[in-house]
C-alpha cells in the first residue's frame, strides 16, 4: 500500500481514501482495501437514463486516462511554471535584498540620535559636577536641573523611522513567505508519478494561485519597500529640522524633485499605456481609478433610469458603457493592452516583424522566418496582413524582397554546399513566400515587382525553373510567370505615359521589358508597346508548357499553386488584341501533343474555363488547331466554373 496522498476532487468517484488506517476503520472496506476501486458514475438524464456501474483495479484505473495527453499538458505545464517561478524569484529576490539593506540603514539612524528620546539625559551629571567644581554654588545645595523632554521633531522623525522599519521588514517577510510559497508549489505539483494525477493536482493548486490571486501579491510586495523609503525620507528631513534649517530644506526640495520625478513616471502608464516606467503604485492607481469611474457611473444610473427611462442612452449606451468598463477592470494592464492593440495592430505587426528581420544573424533563422510568411498572409485578414508585408517590402533598411532573393541565390545549383534536402527545403520556402506575396498584390498595377524583390531574385528564379528537382522547378515556373504578370500590367500603365510624360517613364518601359525578357521563356518583342500588348498571351503560353512537364509530380499544395497562377495569368489576357505571331506561338506553346492532355487533369473548372475564354477570342483560324472539348461549351463545366 502507497502513502496517503491529498484528497483531491476525483472525476470518477466524489470520496476517496488511500489510508490503510481509515479502510480498517469501516466496517465495509473502502475501494483501495483489495486493490479495487468501485464507483458509480450517474449518466445525465438527457443522454441515458440509467446509471452505470463500472469496477476497475487500481492499475487499470491509472491506465485509464490517455497518458499522452497528460503527458503534453505536463510537459507544458512545467514549462510555463518554470517561467512563472523565475520571474517571481527575480522579483522577490531582488526585493529582499534591497530590504536588508535598507534596514540596516534605516537602523543605523535610529540608534544614532536616540538620545534625543531619553528622557534623563547624561549630560545631567556632567553639568552638577561642572558647577561643584567651578565653586559657584554651595557643596551642600544643587539647583535642580530640569529633565530634557523630546521635542515634537524628534518624536516625529522617530515615529516615521519605526514606520518604515516595520513597512521594510513586513516586505522582507513578504519576500521570504513568497519564495517558501513558490517552492511548495513546486514540489507538490510535481509529486506524483501518474501523468494524469500529476497534471491534475498541479490543475488543482495552479487554481489556487489564481482564485487568491497570487501574482497580485508579488507584485504588491514592493509597494511596501515604496512606501517605507518615503516615510524614511519624510523622517530624515523632520529630523534636520532640529538641526539646522537650511540643512532641512535643501532635503526636503532634494526629496521633492525626487518625488515628482517619481510620481510622473508612475503615472506615465496610465496617460501612455506603452510607458515602461510601471510600478506597484501604477496598478494601485489603475485600479482605484476605474473604481471610481465604475462607481460613478452606477450612481448616475438610477437617476438617469428615473428621469429618461426610455431614451436609447439608459437602455442600452449606459449599460454597454458600465459593461466596458467594468471588462477593463477584470481585464488587469493586460486586457489594457489587448484593446489598445485594437487600434494599432497593423503598425505593431509591422514593428515587430521589421525588428525580427533586423535581428537576424544567420540564414537558418532567416529562412525561419521566410517560411512562415505564407501562412501570414493567409491568417486573421481583418488585420491587414498585407499592409504589414508592403510596409516591409518598402522599408529601405528591410527589404524583405532582396533578403529572400539572397537567400534563394543559394539555393541556385545543385552542386551547392547545402544538403540536398536542406537545399530543396530552402528553395520551396523562398520561391513559396515570393509567390505568396505576389498573388496577394495580383490587384495592384503598380507592384514594383522589379525594384520591391530585384535583379537577384529574378536570375535565382530563371535558374530554378531549370533544376532537376520537378518540385522545385515548377514553384520557380509559378513564380516567374506571376512576377511577370506583375510587371506586365505596371508596363501596361507606362507604356501609356511614355508619350506625354517625359523621358523617365520611356526607360522605365524600357527597363520593364528587358526585366520581363528574364522571365519569360518564350522570345518578346524588341518594342516595349508590343510586349504590354503581347506579352500576357506569351506569358500564359510559356507556363502552360513548361508546367505540363511537372505536373506528374505536383502535390496538392503545388497543385493549387499551378491552378492559382493559370487563373491569374487567363484574366485579362486580351487574346484578340495580341498580335496574330503572338496567337501562333500561344497556340504552337499551349497545345503542343501531349501538352493539354497533361494540363486538363490537373485544372479544376475555374481555370478550365478562364482557358477556354482566351482560346474562344483567339483568330477564328488558329480555333480550329485548339481541341475541341476545349472549345466546346459544356454545361456542367461553365455550372463548376461558375459555382467556383
Amino acid at each position: 500500500m502507497t502513502n496517503p496522498s491529498p484528497s483531491l476532487p476525483d472525476m470518477y468517484a466524489k470520496h476517496r481514501s488511500d489510508d490503510p488506517k481509515l479502510v480498517q476503520r469501516q466496517e465495509n472496506p473502502g475501494p483501495w482495501a483489495k486493490d479495487t476501486l468501485s464507483y458509480s458514475v450517474p449518466m445525465s438524464p438527457d443522454l441515458h437514463p440509467i446509471e452505470a456501474s463500472v469496477s476497475l483495479s487500481k492499475e487499470q484505473w491509472l491506465r485509464s486516462s490517455n497518458t499522452d495527453i497528460w503527458s503534453e499538458y505536463n510537459s507544458y505545464a512545467e514549462r510555463y511554471d518554470t517561467r512563472l517561478v523565475e520571474r517571481w524569484k527575480g522579483r522577490v529576490d531582488s526585493t529582499l535584498a534591497f530590504a536588508g539593506l535598507f534596514s540596516v540603514v534605516i537602523t543605523a539612524f535610529m540608534v544614532g540620535v536616540d538620545g534625543g528620546l531619553r528622557r534623563n539625559s547624561p549630560e545631567l551629571p556632567f553639568a552638577q559636577l561642572y558647577l561643584q567644581l567651578a565653586g559657584q554654588v554651595n557643596v551642600t545645595y544643587l539647583p535642580t536641573i530640569p529633565p530634557t523632554r523630546p521635542t515634537t521633531l524628534d518624536v516625529a522623525s522617530n515615529v516615521l523611522w519605526s514606520l518604515s522599519l516595520a513597512l521594510c521588514l513586513a516586505c522582507a517577510l513578504g519576500a521570504i513567505l513568497v519564495q517558501e510559497w513558490i517552492q511548495e508549489y513546486l514540489r507538490y505539483s510535481q509529486c506524483h508519478s501518474n501523468p494524469s494525477t500529476r497534471a491534475r493536482i498541479r490543475a488543482y493548486l495552479f487554481n489556487g494561485l489564481n482564485n487568491y490571486r497570487f501574482d497580485q501579491v508579488v507584485t504588491t510586495i514592493p509597494l511596501l519597500l515604496h512606501l517605507a523609503i518615503l516615510l524614511f525620507g519624510a523622517g530624515l528631513v523632520t529630523y534636520f529640522l532640529t538641526l539646522n534649517n537650511i540643512l532641512a530644506y535643501t532635503t526636503l526640495g532634494a526629496y521633492s524633485i525626487i518625488g515628482t520625478v517619481y510620481f510622473f513616471l508612475t503615472i506615465s502608464p496610465l496617460i501612455h499605456l506603452p510607458s515602461p516606467f510601471k510600478s506597484p503604485v501604477t496598478v494601485l492607481l489603475r485600479c482605484s481609478l476605474q473604481l471610481i469611474q465604475l462607481s460613478v457611473l452606477h450612481i448616475i444610473r438610477y437617476p438617469v433610469s428615473l428621469v429618461s427611462p426610455r431614451t436609447a442612452f439608459s437602455r442600452f449606451r449606459l449599460p454597454k458603457v458600465i459593461s466596458a468598463c467594468r471588462e477593463r477592470y477584470r481585464g488587469g494592464m493586460i486586457g489594457a493592452l489587448e484593446q489598445d492593440l485594437e487600434s494599432a495592430h497593423p503598425k505593431m505587426d509591422a514593428h515587430s516583424l521589421r525588428w525580427a528581420l533586423l535581428s537576424t544573424a544567420d540564414n537558418t533563422a532567416l529562412e525561419s522566418l521566410i517560411t512562415a510568411i505564407p501562412g501570414f498572409l493567409d491568417s486573421e485578414p481583418h488585420r491587414y496582413p498585407q499592409y504589414t508585408i508592403g510596409h516591409l517590402l518598402e522599408d529601405r533598411e528591410v527589404r524583405l524582397g532582396w533578403s529572400i532573393g539572397r537567400l534563394l541565390q543559394t539555393c541556385e545549383s545543385s552542386s551547392s554546399s547545402l544538403e540536398p534536402h536542406v537545399r530543396k527545403g530552402r528553395a520551396i520556402a523562398c520561391m513559396r513566400a515570393v509567390w505568396c506575396l505576389t498573388e496577394k498584390f495580383a490587384g495592384t498595377s503598380s507592384l514594383y515587382w522589379d525594384t520591391l524583390f530585384g535583379a537577384e531574385t529574378a536570375e535565382a528564379l530563371s535558374i530554378l525553373k531549370n533544376d532537376n528537382d520537378p518540385c522545385i522547378a515548377l514553384i520557380a515556373q509559378c513564380t516567374t510567370a506571376l512576377a511577370a504578370r506583375s510587371c506586365l500590367r505596371e508596363l501596361a500603365n507606362v507604356a501609356a505615359w511614355t508619350q506625354g510624360k517625359g523621358p523617365y517613364w520611356t526607360s522605365r518601359a524600357r527597363h520593364l521589358a528587358s526585366f520581363i525578357g528574364k522571365l519569360v521563356e518564350v522570345s518578346l518583342p524588341e518594342k516595349h508597346e508590343s510586349v504590354a500588348r503581347d506579352g500576357p498571351l506569351l506569358n500564359l503560353a510559356s507556363f502552360l508548357c513548361a508546367a505540363s512537364r511537372y505536373v506528374a509530380d505536383a502535390d496538392a499544395v503545388i497543385s493549387f499553386m499551378v491552378i492559382t497562377t493559370v487563373k491569374h495569368l487567363a484574366d485579362g489576357v486580351r487574346a484578340g488584341e495580341a498580335s496574330l505571331d503572338a496567337q501562333q506561338l500561344f497556340v504552337f506553346e499551349a497545345f503542343a501533343p501531349g501538352t493539354y492532355d497533361r494540363l486538363r487533369g490537373l485544372l479544376d473548372p475555374a481555370a478550365f474555363r478562364a482557358v477556354r475564354f482566351t482560346v474562344v477570342n483567339l483568330h477564328q483560324e488558329l480555333v480550329t488547331r485548339v481541341p475541341m472539348d476545349l472549345i466546346a461549351v459544356d454545361a456542367d463545366v461553365d455550372q463548376l466554373a461558375f459555382q467556383e
